[in-house]
């Protein structure tokens, strides 16, 4: 039996194989084509900044630090003053590494390009971070040009998430004015994107040990208390403690461990003008042994004393950890959720709001952690919170997560793309079967043309 192929001329085999080569590509970009349609937005910025500094390359390396929270970084942008002319600047990203310092190698670069006064974007091929209250990423900025400054202040600053460095230091209490702007790639409904948690057994630790290294000029919390709340939404271990002496400081970074003294993993921070935190993943009948720091950037300062609390054995469930949007479009958003440590878990109750007036509440059994709300509102924002039901009916605090719906155009837009494509692909399939068809009604005419007549 010869294969359909064997039978058509030179010109056919060519249209076949075009048709299929064509078919192949689609399907090969298709997946691009979808993380395409994610929108980049500000994830970090500060923009208060009324005075300005020379970037002059032979002053040193001038900086902006931030942590993001997109796993996508797609571009950044830098606000510049006293640009006479055509001056340029160099931009690079890199990344800070814990106990190394910053990375030599960029992870991205823009060399060269032209500036003016105001807000200037330097786009480059997107980058994936890690997002974490540990990992640091900069924005790496050289005038090979005199003239052009850099807008910024001098402290005290309200942005926490990062600071600035001058002529190759840190300034804890400066920051330049800058936008990073990053996106999380769109999950198609159905699948559901890994994580990491740091942990397995569903509580909020982070992962991050205290710092080895600790700096002598940030003074620690003192008088760290711990205590069980029973308090309705506000269960826990309750921490208290006692303000650091230092002033310039960002906040506090609360640890916890199962084994005193040792093993401990970040579970939380507070800005510096909080000194309590509540830690509500805790498991009835275990006891935690937390202690506090005071950080500043990147440095810590020593740990606080070391202060526990046993919860109580008849105590209701952790709250759920792990709350994430796995997708969403115009009319539904898709959550996910880390399943509770507790064996006594009947159900979870799952419950949308707009401002603070509750819209749908629904309930969904324990061996579940997906769940998808249908019929939403076009360009709204909803708060969303998870709660954890055990069967003596107790309940745990609520976990919350927000998350805006695209707007109805958008949502039609890419709905629109994704059925064109499709119906691209499926006429391509089409065509390609009735080519097939075609082929081999013309093979057999030519075999039953060349066929020798019978002779009787």
């Amino acid at each position: 039996m010869k294969f359909p192929l064997q039978g058509m001329g030179g010109n056919m085999r060519k249209l076949f194989f075009s048709v299929l080569a064509t078919l192949i590509s689609i399907g090969a970009i298709l997946p691009f084509y979808q993380n395409a349609l994610a929108a980049s937005e500000v994830d970090q910025q500060y923009t208060a900044g009324s005075g300005s500094v020379p970037i002059d390359s032979y002053l040193g390396r001038f900086a902006q630090t931030f942590m993001p929270t997109k796993t996508k970084l797609d571009k950044v942008q830098i606000e510049l003053t006293n640009v006479v002319g055509s001056k340029s600047v160099n931009v690079s990203i890199r990344h800070y590494v814990v106990g190394a310092g910053w990375d030599e190698g960029n992870v991205a670069t823009v060399p060269t390009q032209t500036v003016t006064n105001g807000w200037n974007t330097f786009d480059f091929d997107d980058i994936t971070t890690t997002v974490s209250d540990t990992e640091t990423y900069g924005i790496w900025v050289v005038s090979n040009t005199d003239g052009p400054q850099w807008k910024y202040t001098s402290g005290p600053s309200t942005y926490a998430r990062g600071y600035a460095i001058w002529q190759s230091q840190d300034k804890v209490d400066w920051d330049y004015n800058f936008k990073s702007y990053g996106y999380d790639p769109e999950v198609p409904a159905g699948d559901t994107p890994p994580t990491d948690t740091g942990v397995t057994d569903g509580t909020t630790t982070t992962g991050e040990a205290p710092a080895t290294i600790t700096s002598s000029s940030i003074e620690k919390p003192t008088n760290l208390k711990a205590e069980y709340s029973n308090e309705s939404n506000k269960k826990g271990d309750k921490l208290t403690w006692t303000a650091s002496k230092t002033t310039a400081i960002d906040g506090y970074k609360i640890f916890r461990s199962e084994t005193k003294g040792k093993s401990y993993l970040k579970v939380g921070q507070t800005e510096k003008s909080k000194v309590e935190y509540l830690d509500s993943a805790v498991v009835a009948g275990k006891t935690y042994y937390y202690v506090a720091r005071t950080y500043k950037g990147v440095e810590q300062s020593a740990s606080s004393n070391e202060a526990s609390v046993t919860v109580p054995a008849d105590a209701g469930p952790s709250a759920p950890t792990g709350l994430a949007i796995i997708s969403y479009t115009d009319t539904t958003i898709s959550i996910s959720w880390a399943k509770n440590p507790e064996t006594d878990i009947s159900e979870y109750e799952l419950a949308t709001y707009i401002g603070d007036k509750q819209d749908k509440i629904v309930t969904v059994k324990s061996d579940k952690n997906e769940y998808t709300f249908k019929d939403l509102k076009p360009e709204t924002t909803y708060k969303i919170t998870l709660i954890a039901k055990n069967s003596a009916l107790k309940t745990s605090n609520p976990s919350e997560i927000s998350q805006k719906t695209h707007s109805a155009l958008e949502g039609y837009s890419k709905k629109f793309e994704m059925t064109l494509l499709a119906w691209i692909l499926s006429g391509v399939g089409v065509l390609l079967i009735l080519a097939l068809g075609v082929l081999l009604y013309i093979r057999k005419k030519k075999i039953k043309k060349t066929k020798p007549p019978v002779i009787n």
